[in-house]
Parts: C-alpha cells; sequence; structure tokens
C-alpha cells in the first residue's frame, strides 16, 4: 500500500490562528490586570453640620482649693487624738485634747477675782448713794462725794477687766479642744500624744486638705489670653477634666480666675478652675487632662477623622460624586481630635466622603458602596 499523502496547512492560515488567539489572550490579560473597571469597595459617611463648641486643650493638676496647718493656739500637754492618719473628718469634728487642768485653775481664780471686785463695787456704789444724801441735807463736803463717786467709777472699772479677762479664760480653756475648721482629708499626724505643745509651734500637729470641691491649675498659650478673657467676662467657662486615661467619663468644671501677669520665661498664663469631687477622683497633685470650652460654633461642618489624609499639599479628602466615582478635595481644619473633624473649607453638607478604603483610590476611580449607604459614625 502507497502512503497517505501528507497534506500542508497553508501558513497564512496558521499565522491567523495564532494572531486570534494571541490577540484573545491579551484582551483577557488587560481584563484582568486593569483595575480602572473593577470597583474599589469603600466605607463612607456624609458631611455633617452641628454646633461645635470651640475648645482649647489643655494639661493641669489637681490641688486642694483649700488647706490648713493645725497648730495649738495656747500651751500644753497633746493628751488626746481623735483621728488617725488619712481620715477624713467634718468640720467641728474634735481632733485632738490638751491638758486643760492648769486653764480650768486659772478661770477658777478669775471667776473669784470678779466676784471679790463686784462686791467692792457694790460697797463702793452704796457709800456714794449714803454721801449724796448727806449731801442734800448739807451735812457732808462736796469734796468728800467726788472721792467716793472716783471710787465708785474705779471700781466699775475694776470689774469690766475682770469679766474680759475671764472671757479670755474661757477662750483658752477652749483652745485646749482642737477641732477641724473645715471638711477635708487629714494627713499624716506629725505630733503623737504626750508631747508639750507650744502655741503657734513652727510644726503643725497636722494638715487638713479640702477634697471637695477640688480646684484645677493649669496654663494656656498668651495668644488666647483675650479670647478666653472676652468669653469669661460674658458668664463663668467651663471645662471638661480628664483625671486618667482608664475612666473616659469627664468631670465637668467652671472657670475660676486668670492669673494677673503672663509668664515671660513660658508665654503662658496661668488658670484656676473648680469641680465638684464626691467620689474622690481628683487628688492633689494629680496630673490631669482638660479641655476648655471657649464658644460654640453654630452649623460646623464636621466629617470623621479617618477620613482625611495627608499630601504633600496637606489634608484632603475623596469626596463620592453622582456617579459613584472619587474626587479629592483639600480641606481647612479648624479642629481636630480622634473621633471628628472640624472643617472651614473643602466639602459642602450633605456630601459624602470616603472614610475606610481611600489607600486604594485615585481621582476618578469608581466605588462600590456597602448595602448600607453611610457608615455608622459618631456624628449625631
Amino acid at each position: 500500500m502507497e502512503p497517505a499523502p501528507i497534506r500542508c496547512v497553508p501558513s497564512c492560515v496558521l499565522l491567523l490562528s495564532m494572531a486570534v488567539l494571541s490577540a484573545c489572550s491579551a484582551e483577557k490579560t488587560e481584563t484582568k490586570t486593569n483595575p480602572a473597571t473593577q470597583p474599589v469597595p469603600v466605607m463612607v459617611a456624609p458631611v455633617m453640620q452641628k454646633n461645635v463648641p470651640l475648645t482649647l486643650q489643655a494639661m493641669g493638676n489637681a490641688e486642694t482649693c483649700h488647706a490648713v496647718s493645725i497648730k495649738a493656739r495656747v500651751d500644753g500637754e497633746l493628751l488626746k487624738s481623735h483621728i488617725t492618719d488619712g481620715q477624713e473628718v467634718q468640720q467641728g469634728q474634735a481632733l485632738f485634747d490638751l491638758d486643760d487642768r492648769p486653764y480650768q485653775h486659772r478661770l477658777k481664780q478669775l471667776k473669784a477675782n470678779l466676784d471679790r471686785d463686784l462686791a467692792l463695787l457694790e460697797n463702793a456704789r452704796s457709800k456714794e448713794q449714803r454721801q449724796a444724801v448727806l449731801n442734800k441735807q448739807n451735812i457732808a463736803s462736796e469734796e468728800t462725794l467726788t472721792a467716793l463717786v472716783s471710787s465708785r467709777q474705779a471700781a466699775e472699772a475694776t470689774v469690766s477687766a475682770d469679766r474680759a479677762a475671764l472671757a479670755e479664760g474661757e477662750m483658752q480653756l477652749g483652745f485646749t479642744r482642737i477641732t477641724a475648721p473645715l471638711t477635708g482629708m487629714a494627713g499624716r499626724i506629725l505630733i503623737q500624744p504626750g508631747n508639750l505643745i507650744k502655741a503657734n509651734d513652727a510644726n503643725p500637729l497636722v494638715t487638713l486638705h479640702q477634697m471637695d470641691p477640688m480646684c484645677i491649675t493649669f496654663t494656656v498659650a498668651e495668644p488666647h489670653l483675650n479670647t478666653i478673657r472676652a468669653n469669661h467676662a460674658k458668664k463663668p467657662l467651663t471645662l471638661e477634666i480628664f483625671p486618667n486615661r482608664e475612666n473616659d467619663s469627664p468631670i465637668p468644671g467652671t472657670l475660676l480666675s486668670l492669673d494677673n501677669a503672663v509668664d515671660r520665661q513660658t508665654g503662658t498664663i496661668r488658670l484656676k478652675a473648680q469641680a465638684r469631687n464626691e467620689d474622690r477622683r481628683l487628688w492633689p497633685g494629680l496630673f490631669v487632662t482638660l479641655s476648655l470650652k471657649l464658644i460654640d460654633r453654630p452649623e460646623a461642618l464636621v466629617i470623621p477623622t479617618r477620613a482625611v489624609l495627608t499630601g504633600s499639599a496637606g489634608p484632603f479628602v475623596y469626596v463620592v460624586k453622582a456617579d459613584q466615582s472619587v474626587e479629592t478635595r483639600a480641606l481647612t481644619i479648624t479642629k481636630e481630635d480622634k473621633e471628628e473633624t472640624v472643617i472651614t473649607s473643602g466639602v459642602a453638607a450633605g456630601e459624602t466622603v470616603v472614610t475606610v478604603g481611600q489607600w486604594r483610590l485615585k481621582p476618578g476611580s469608581q466605588v462600590e458602596l456597602p448595602k448600607t449607604n453611610h457608615e455608622n459614625t459618631n456624628q449625631k
């Protein structure tokens, strides 16, 4: 048998087939690698318009509004301490007792002196009255009556001095019991019972710190001084105090006063505020952060802070247009914190900004919005 003849495919047909296969492969590759044809999934949020307070952030220290060093006002032996270290005391509560026996004896002596001088005064008055009767009858001389009048007046002065001395003795006897002049917390007791105490000694018995309300001292930069003074003159400014990072709930406070001079070395002004401290979250010497509210900015434009990006020209955001493409907008930021950013210009109320996924975008990119129209934000 003769072998079957070999049929040759024309080279033009072969080349055409290869060109078609190559074109299809290139089209599939381009379709797979071109990101412009694939929408980018993102999260978005609306530009809100609401009232936002203008605040100043500062750091300060809590300190007691009133501190009293307890000292004895009379000399004597310290007999008893009614309190312990760190105890909270009420105004008028007994703190210490001194030996009062010397003052009781002194008081008895002063009372006896008063009784004696009262008897002498009564005798002087009686003599004066008898002499006055005799003078009316022209029996006694005028000089004798004048002398008796002087004796009676001297006796009255002596009685007045005795009464003043008696009042002072009673007061000194009262000073042998030392009481709390304010409600607060006692520090460490520095002098124990059995020691001799001198009046107004250099070393106090104990120091009391008022714990409620508590004062806060802090400083702000000099350029804010005029704004603070102008707004504080209208009504007392309020602030929020954050005593620690673990507890996010702020403590409300009120600005009390401004220092009367700017610190020339630091260019700052010292301010003092006051806050209630029933739960003792504030403690003397505690380091705190605070936010001082100056004024309210009505209808301010607010966007989530996570939507803001930073480029070579400054902060910007991606804004979603009606055709679900994006464009960049440069921003002018007024205030920025962890959750929200207040802006002056760049976007308008009601527009939509990208908050998640913007790193995959470029101007003109198509985006795929989530089923829920906007991201849940804190802008209520």
